[in-house]
């Protein structure tokens, strides 16, 4: 029972920390492109943290393109390999 519950609080962290570090990613990719869709794209990423509570890292969307692309990049990189071992240890 604990290790099923430890199995479904592991993978909420890991599928939410994924789910952040894409957006970031991808709203990266958008100030590259010089998209139209950067500003809504900061909206939605700044509504998504504080609907989790998270309210400080909303000064990270609003990072300069290099900093944001490293922590980005970085975050996307430690939270898949995080995921990919949390897999491996569960099969």
């Amino acid at each position: 029972m604990m290790i099923s519950l430890w199995i479904l609080l592991t993978a909420l962290l890991w599928g939410g920390l994924w789910g952040y570090s894409t957006l970031l990613v991808t709203l990266v990719w958008m100030r590259e492109q010089d998209s139209d869709y950067v500003y809504p794209m900061r909206l939605a990423l700044d509504r998504f943290v504080e609907s989790l509570g998270l309210s400080w890292l909303k000064p990270l969307h609003s990072l300069g393109l290099e900093q944001q692309r490293l922590i980005g990049y970085g975050m996307f990189l430690v939270v898949t390999i995080g995921v990919a071992y949390t897999l491996l240890v569960v099969s």
